[in-house]
């Protein structure tokens, strides 16, 4: 590394890799143009998006539609629904909820978070 003056930014000088010899950093085919990623349905992309939001969830809540224990348990559905699908068998969406319900009793941020919603 070398600094010529105070406030100049310093130079890096790239380490000799034996067999890298005429190996440049620029890709080969730098020149094509960027090839975009496909584009979901767009009725997919809103329901995932849909499914990822617990906003009308809090709503309720706090209008005092649903308990705190309603509330998790509807969290729960929709992450079992997005992790898994909606039709993913039965038997893993209950060992996969189970382990969500356990970590949220377990785990002491968690916990108290939950403990925090049902005082509220």
């Amino acid at each position: 590394m070398k600094v010529s003056r105070p406030g100049a930014r310093p130079t890096f000088k790239a380490p000799e890799i034996a067999g890298a010899k005429g190996l440049t950093a620029k890709p080969e085919n730098a020149a094509a143009k960027p090839v975009a990623a496909p584009r979901p349905e767009a009725g997919a992309t809103h329901a995932a998006s849909k499914a990822t939001r617990v906003s009308d969830i809090a709503a309720d809540l706090k209008a005092g539609k649903l308990t705190s224990g309603a509330a998790l348990d509807k969290v729960i559905e929709r992450v079992l629904d997005r992790q898994l699908g909606a039709r993913a068998p039965a038997s893993l969406r209950e060992k996969v909820g189970a382990a969500l319900r356990d970590a949220l009793a377990d785990d002491p941020l968690l916990a108290s978070k939950v403990r925090t919603l049902e005082r509220d």
